[in-house]
């Protein structure tokens, strides 16, 4: 019984961290935010690499980002 609490706080914290992120990069909350509550942290990955094609095509193609 408390693996299943513990599995389901885990997945609770993960949809809450994942739509943090989502309204901290400009994406869209309720899809990331569900898609933590489903898969928990096997998401982040998956976020991350759009979060960086989100940028490089709101960027171009010929444009350079420069990090401080």
């Amino acid at each position: 019984m408390s693996v299943v609490i513990y599995i389901l706080g885990v997945l609770m914290v993960s949809s809450v961290a994942m739509g943090n992120m989502a309204f901290r990069a400009g994406l869209g909350v309720k899809r990331w935010a569900m898609l933590g509550l489903i898969i928990g942290p096997v998401a982040y990955p998956l976020f991350s690499t759009h979060k960086r094609f989100a940028q490089k095509r709101a960027q171009g193609k010929q444009s350079m980002s420069i990090k401080v």
